[in-house]
């Protein structure tokens, strides 16, 4: 008979939880991934790998096929005192936070990478990080200031894609700039108030590229976005203030994917 874990005091809770704040990931080193897609794609990877598995009861014939590490029984109680969400789904895994590529080999390697500076919304982050990943970038570079990619919201926005796209936390736009003229990387800003349109610029794409996004109450700030060697803006219609950034986002990741190498 399988052991159950029902003891709302279990030193395992508080373990999980304190991964559902900053300080708790940093201390520990790990991260939570909660739901079926999320610990399908830890399971799967060679990045961030699962340290810890827990599984309702009847999650553990549900998604039986997912656990190739021992998982610990945990009642429906328990599971949702660990959880980050109101539905807990039944199976939730920590994870190893590795370290993360180093930004002179992911710019010299790559010919299509995006720079978010000061995101904060975690929906946002995840959506672009899920958006790179399919649309064919090669990674994300993330300023200071910005949301943790490992926060629980990020991870489960980015439905599995966390585990797939490389990234980096951290890099000043300066720092971005230096190791990207080395490997004759153009900056693309995308601004509003850029010089030329998404549809006119794709046709002159540099082979190797980096866009440039600001946040989203703010965008980019100018001291940035006149630093990078082009300015380029989404025409909207008339009456329409602005797009969501992770739509933005995806619409250039896409235009410019499609045209380094088409998607079919």
């Amino acid at each position: 008979m399988t052991s159950v874990l029902t003891s709302l005091r279990s030193p395992h809770i508080g373990r999980v939880k304190a991964l559902h704040t900053s300080k708790g990931r940093k201390t520990a080193n790990e991260f939570l991934a909660e739901g079926p897609q999320a610990v399908e794609a830890a399971t799967k990877s060679k990045r961030f790998k699962i340290t810890q598995l827990y599984v309702t009861e009847a999650a553990l014939v549900q998604f039986s096929k997912l656990l190739a590490t021992d998982p610990i029984v945990v009642s429906e109680k328990v599971m949702a005192a660990m959880s980050s969400v109101e539905n807990a789904q039944g199976i939730l895994a920590t994870c190893a936070k590795d370290a993360l590529p180093d930004l002179n080999k992911l710019t010299a390697d790559s010919n299509l990478l995006i720079y978010c500076h000061e995101i904060n919304d975690p929906g946002n982050l995840g959506t672009i990080i899920r958006s790179a990943h399919a649309l064919g970038a090669q990674g994300l570079i993330l300023s200071p200031g910005s949301v943790d990619p490992f926060a629980p919201k990020v991870v489960r926005a980015s439905a599995g894609s966390l585990w797939h796209l490389p990234f980096i936390v951290n890099v000043e736009f300066e720092e971005l700039m230096k190791s990207a003229q080395e490997v004759e990387m153009k900056s693309i800003a995308m601004t509003g108030s850029g010089k030329s349109t998404l549809k006119e610029f794709i046709k002159v794409l540099p082979k190797k590229s980096v866009f440039i996004f600001g946040n989203e109450a703010h965008g980019l700030p100018t001291e940035i976005s006149k630093k990078c060697d082009h300015q380029v803006r989404i025409p909207m219609k008339a009456g329409v203030e602005s797009l969501n950034l992770a739509t933005s986002a995806a619409l250039a990741i896409y235009a410019a994917s499609n045209a380094l190498t088409p998607i079919e």
